[in-house]
């Protein structure tokens, strides 16, 4: 087969349909924001000032909440700018937190209405290891029901301990420099750049999607796992004749639709969204527009809670921990750590108000075709 005999990208009034984890429509634009904070507060204040005072008190009293906690959030982050560690740790953790608190809030959470639990402690016998709480029915795990709703919920069955390191290894920003670092021994090389792309036939009735990656890193990662488990099921590889550089895969699932019928469409694109969600994608903002990568050794995690465990470590050693503050600042995780307080919070943020609204909140100037 040759690249072009694949299949056509599919359009949507004439915009390219692409893969997108929060919850928009198929071919939405991009909302172009250089302070996503500041977005979606006036996100929330138009839905505030656009319900009816008479007819949902509750809905606009959350929507109030949510407005409040997106503040603090931002107020959080703010201080945080002009802190150092240990001290900036603790504010981005608050920031973090509040944002997921605005998240729940949308999700149709009632705040307040339970005590609220962080979800997570530091033993004081433990250097490097989070617990996550015993769950009753007396309050409310904002750790845990954060990530059951973002799409991978976590249990106390399968283990109660979180260990530092391996949130570190969760998180794409900083991945490949505690690889570098060795941090992470007895492992390769984790996130898989990869391509996707949504296509449909030449009759333009069928809609499936391709996956694709530069073969160098056949060498460099456990790329046999895309013939295993979860993508085994889902993915198929096709040979290329006239692609000699990279390592194509077409989806299992083809599904029947019709390009012009917005029912169709509210029905394909969820699945297909789901179906990749399945695969552990993770996406990643930059300037040339999201990236993705497929994640060869997911753990427990998505990777949006394993952010939020990760600053909740460094809050919480802050303010209880002074003699291990002092040891993993100037330790062997310093560096990793640092780059850390500076990558992951505008990828959170983003990140986050894009799930929150339901929109693709994507920097100024980023590619979007």
């Amino acid at each position: 087969m040759k690249i072009e005999e694949i299949g056509e990208l599919v359009l949507r009034e004439y915009k390219t349909v692409k893969y997108f984890p929060f919850g928009n429509e198929a071919g939405s634009p991009f909302i172009l924001t250089a302070d996503p904070l500041s977005y979606l507060e006036a996100w929330l204040d138009n839905k505030y000032e656009s319900v009816h005072r008479d007819k949902s008190k509750s809905k606009k009293k959350n929507l109030k909440k949510a407005i409040y906690f997106t503040q603090l959030s931002k107020d959080f982050y703010n201080s945080s700018l002009g802190a150092k560690m240990p001290s900036k740790g603790t504010l981005i953790y608050y920031s973090f937190i509040n944002l997921v608190k605005v998240f729940l809030i949308m999700r149709g959470h009632e705040l307040e209405s339970k005590v609220e639990h962080h979800g997570l402690s530091l033993p004081s016998e433990s250097k490097e290891k989070l617990r996550l709480i015993n769950l009753n029915g007396d309050g409310i795990s904002i750790f845990h029901e954060f990530a059951k709703c973002i799409g991978k919920e976590i249990k106390n069955a399968d283990g109660v301990d979180l260990n530092f390191a391996d949130l570190l290894n969760s998180l794409p920003e900083v991945h490949e420099i505690g690889y570098a670092l060795d941090l992470f021994p007895n492992t390769k090389r984790r996130f898989l750049p990869v391509d996707i792309n949504i296509r449909t036939t030449a009759k333009r009735n069928k809609i499936f999607y391709t996956i694709s990656y530069e073969k160098k890193f056949d060498r460099q990662m456990k790329v046999d796992k895309l013939s295993k488990g979860i993508c085994a099921t889902k993915l198929t590889k096709i040979e290329i004749e006239n692609d000699p550089y990279r390592n194509h895969f077409k989806s299992i699932s083809i599904l029947n639709y019709t390009n012009t019928s917005a029912k169709s469409w509210k029905i394909c694109y969820p699945k297909i969204v789901n179906e990749l969600n399945e695969l552990n994608i993770t996406p990643m903002l930059t300037r040339q527009g999201f990236r993705y990568y497929l994640d060869l050794e997911p753990s427990r995690l998505h990777r949006l809670s394993a952010v939020l465990g990760f600053a909740y470590y460094l809050g919480t050693v802050a303010r209880y921990r002074p003699t291990l503050n002092e040891e993993i600042l100037k330790g062997k995780y310093q560096t990793i750590i640092n780059e850390a307080i500076i990558a992951c919070p505008q990828q959170f943020f983003y990140l986050m108000v894009s799930h929150i609204t339901n929109q693709v909140c994507a920097i100024p100037m980023a590619k979007i075709d």
